[in-house]
C-alpha cells in the first residue's frame, strides 16, 4: 500500500510540476507576443510620423527621389503633362534598369510632388540624399533629365532657369 501512495505522491507531483512549467511557458510567449506587438507599433508610429511629416522622408531611392525632383520643378514651371510625363519617362528608363522602377518613381514624385506648394520645398528636402546618394556624373544626368522634362513653352524662361540654377546649386553639380 505504501508503494502506491509513493507513486501515486509522484505522480501528483510530476503533474503539478508540468502544470506550472506549462503556465511558465504560456507566460513567457504571452510576453514575447506582446513585446513584438510593442516593436511593431513603435516601427508604425514612427513610419506615420515621418510620413506625415513630410512625404519626402520616405524616399531612399535616387531614382524615386530624382523623380519626385524633376516632376516638383516641371509642376512649378507649369504644367506636368502626359507629354512630359513621357519625356520623364522615357530619361528615367536607361539609368532605372526597369519599367517597374520607372513606373513607382513617377507615381510616388507626383504624389510627393503635390504634397508641396512649391519646388524648393521638394529640392530642400530631397537634394541633400541625391548629393549623397549620386555621383558628379550622375547628377550631370539627373541635371540634363531635367532640363528635358521641364518645358520652356510653360511659365517664364527666366523661372525656368532659377529652377535649373537652384538644382545646380543643391546637388552641387
Amino acid at each position: 500500500m505504501h508503494v502506491v501512495i509513493t507513486l501515486l505522491g509522484l505522480l501528483g507531483a510530476g503533474l503539478f510540476w508540468w502544470y506550472r512549467l506549462r503556465a511558465a511557458g504560456v507566460a513567457v510567449r504571452t510576453i514575447a507576443d506582446a513585446a513584438g506587438r510593442a516593436h511593431g507599433a513603435a516601427k508604425r508610429r514612427r513610419f506615420r510620423n515621418r510620413a506625415a511629416e513630410s512625404p519626402f522622408a520616405a524616399i531612399d531611392d535616387p531614382v524615386v527621389g530624382a523623380a519626385t525632383v524633376v516632376i516638383a520643378m516641371a509642376q512649378d514651371q507649369g504644367v506636368f503633362d502626359d507629354t512630359a510625363e513621357h519625356r520623364l519617362r522615357e530619361t528615367l528608363l536607361p539609368v532605372a534598369g526597369s519599367p517597374a522602377l520607372v513606373d513607382e518613381a513617377v507615381i510616388y514624385g507626383k504624389w510627393a510632388a503635390g504634397q508641396c506648394a512649391e519646388a524648393s520645398t521638394a529640392l530642400r528636402h530631397v537634394a541633400p540624399y541625391l548629393k549623397q546618394t549620386l555621383t558628379p556624373a550622375e547628377r550631370g544626368q539627373l541635371l540634363a533629365i531635367a532640363e528635358t522634362v521641364i518645358d520652356p513653352a510653360t511659365g517664364t524662361s527666366a523661372h525656368r532657369e532659377q529652377l535649373l540654377r537652384t538644382l545646380v546649386a543643391r546637388l552641387e553639380v
